[in-house]
């Protein structure tokens, strides 16, 4: 693994790259409340690719630009193809994991030319109306109990005052696995960063600015996506349950999803799996 600090036109991004130059770029981006190392245990399987792992704004090394309007979901697409565009790559394979998840999404409705096959692991399908309003039947019904810590975040200084000083207890409170334990050095690799300053705020920010997501979210409704896509879900996951894939075989001109035993935080639980999975699907 090599890690740099990437100058972008658009801020200071942390990656971690495995792999050599000379084979496929795959980019892959984590979620919350991870950091690119989500990926390092995972990276040994995908040996026959390039892979670039960024840090996203507000969360692992890169940079903590505090206003709301860089965390939108549209805005930090943009961030990943500085980032593409900064190492020379112009096409590449795209996989992402929960927030990362959504982001891949975005980049996917922005500029499907650039990538060429679309990964996404445990996270809502943005253009799958129908499965968002299944799921959320069920979920509604339990009071979103599972999604309590979206909400507490999104409130204004409130993470601050309750977060500051117990990052450890914060982060190793939702880094467990359901099928394996989630490693400890990457474990110690979240907390870390989550004490990096200002962290607390730009981590929240990535959930205050969700109201303006959704709304923007309705204009893909429906929306074919052309790029060929696979969906890995971890399926004992209590906040992207089962029901969010109802429909989603509508929503791509070229589907596959796979489905693994493990919780939301699958990558870490199962690095093996995923690896093999994506680069089954990427060969193919």
């Amino acid at each position: 693994m090599k890690t740099a600090l990437l100058e972008t036109e658009r801020g200071v991004f942390n990656v971690r790259i495995y792999g050599d130059d000379h084979k496929q770029p795959l980019i892959m981006l984590h979620g919350w409340p991870q950091t690119s190392y989500c990926w390092h245990h995972c990276a040994p399987f995908l040996k026959d690719f390039y892979v670039i792992c960024p840090d996203l704004r507000g969360m692992g090394d890169s940079n903590r630009e505090l206003d709301l309007k860089y965390y939108v979901k549209d805005e930090m697409a943009e961030d990943i193809f500085a980032v593409a565009d900064t190492l020379g790559i112009d096409k590449f394979y795209l996989a992402g994991h929960d927030w990362g998840g959504a982001i891949v999404q975005e980049m996917t409705f922005l500029k499907p030319e650039r990538i060429r096959k679309l990964i996404i692991i445990n996270m809502i399908i943005i253009n799958n109306p129908k499965g968002i309003k299944n799921a959320e039947a069920l979920l509604v019904k339990h009071h979103f109990r599972s999604s309590w810590y979206q909400h507490m975040m999104s409130i204004k200084e409130l993470p601050e005052a309750l977060i500051e000083g117990k990052e450890d207890v914060w982060v190793r409170f939702f880094s467990r696995g359901i099928t394996n334990p989630i490693p400890e050095d990457a474990i110690e690799e979240y907390t870390r960063c989550y004490k990096i300053p200002n962290s607390i705020t730009t981590a929240s920010n990535i959930y205050r600015t969700l109201k303006e997501d959704r709304n923007r979210w309705k204009a893909y409704a429906n929306h074919i996506v052309t790029v060929p896509t696979k969906i890995i879900h971890g399926y004992l996951d209590p906040v992207i349950i089962k029901e969010y894939l109802h429909n989603v075989e509508s929503c791509y001109a070229e589907l596959e999803v796979e489905k693994i035993k493990g919780g939301h935080f699958v990558v870490d639980e199962q690095p093996r799996q995923v690896g093999e999975a994506i680069t089954q699907f990427l060969l193919k």
